[in-house]
């Protein structure tokens, strides 16, 4: 792994960067959030004033990491890309508590995530079985027409919340950018959420041909 190392400390930002970064987000009234990787870095997110942490999927099993959060921060947000569901109970009951604003995603770890396996019916699962907010962390393609459209499906299928890498780059310039949308993407799903059940319907329809009533028939499939 030391060649990814060595990628990933270029990139590495500084703690005067992640304080201005705060700073901005405060400013345009949107609530800065960050992943948390390690449990000794908890103390140091809180001191830089991030409000919300991300755990990402291979941590939603790091029962400790999550103990350890919830004791500085209300508001957790558990990616469960990579778990049981077993691991996703056991985490829910840690975070279970009535300060703590817990939420779920439902994740697949594909990069890039083909349509056909987004497997939309875990949301409604996840919603039913540990009653919380549940959004979808997208990894779909993002150069191509339906560059949006995983999002959107999720949104349909009950999503609250939305995941998505942003570049400003091409996409061949970073590692994660075949994933990324680019920052005007932003407000076409946030135009989407907006519309009503039926609207959405019939956007998903005729933007893109799709029969829904099948789509809706194999998305309720145990």
């Amino acid at each position: 792994y030391l060649a990814e190392k060595k990628r990933l400390k270029k990139l590495e930002l500084s703690h005067k960067e992640f304080e201005k970064f705060v700073k901005i987000c405060e400013k345009n009234h949107i609530k800065p959030a960050i992943t948390c990787f390690a449990r000794e870095h908890v103390q140091e997110i809180y001191n830089l004033g991030f409000k919300i942490i991300k755990v990402a999927s291979y941590d939603c099993a790091s029962f400790q990491l999550l103990r350890e959060l919830k004791k500085k921060f209300n508001k957790i947000i558990v990616s469960t890309g990579a778990t049981y569901d077993e691991e996703i109970k056991l985490a829910s009951q840690i975070l279970n508590n009535k300060k703590i604003d817990l939420s779920l995603l439902h994740c697949v770890t594909i990069y890039p995530t083909p349509i056909g396996k987004i497997n939309l019916k875990k949301i409604s699962f996840l919603k039913n079985k540990f009653k919380v907010p549940v959004g979808f962390s997208d990894h779909s393609e993002s150069f191509n027409k339906k560059k949006n459209l995983a999002s959107k499906l999720s949104i349909y299928f009950g999503a609250q919340l939305i995941e998505r890498h942003i570049t400003i780059l091409p996409k061949d310039i970073t590692k994660d950018g075949k994933v990324s949308i680019l920052p005007e993407d932003i407000l076409e799903i946030k135009e989407f959420s907006k519309l009503k059940k039926e609207e959405q319907k019939i956007y998903l329809r005729d933007k893109y041909n799709l029969n829904l009533n099948k789509l809706n028939k194999n998305n309720n499939k145990n």
